[in-house]
């Protein structure tokens, strides 16, 4: 079984997001904000993360450094998903960090998500 964490405080696209993934036979966990996302990874070390960037506690940035940081959570594949506009330094500045495998707008269809995310089990 593929266990996906979500790490995003918008309520209603961490449910979408939750649900479409749980149709597919994912088992999904959920995390707020930044700070239970990153206690959530280690506890039970999914398989993917989709991450959030603009959070009220840490930011996304802090989180995917501190993933990185972290033997446990290390090796764990983070897709970036942001709702605010961001620019090209923005998006280079996550792609930097090794364990950052995409860095996409929330506006991204449900389906092309899911190719994403399946494209990233097929290279374990």
């Amino acid at each position: 079984m593929n266990l996906m964490l979500i790490v995003d405080d918008n309520v209603e696209f961490r449910n979408m997001v939750s649900d479409y993934f749980t149709d597919l036979g994912f088992t999904v966990e959920i995390a707020d904000n930044g700070r239970e996302g990153l206690a959530k990874a280690r506890a039970i070390r999914p398989d993917i993360i989709l991450l959030d960037v603009m959070m009220p506690d840490i930011g996304g940035i802090e989180v995917i450094r501190q993933l990185q940081a972290e033997d446990e959570t290390r090796s764990i594949p983070v897709l970036v998903i942001t709702g605010t506009f961001f620019d090209k330094n923005m998006s280079e500045l996550f792609r930097q960090e090794p364990n950052c495998r995409e860095f996409m707008s929330k506006t991204v269809e449900l389906s092309y998500l899911q190719k994403k995310v399946e494209s990233l089990f097929k290279k374990k």
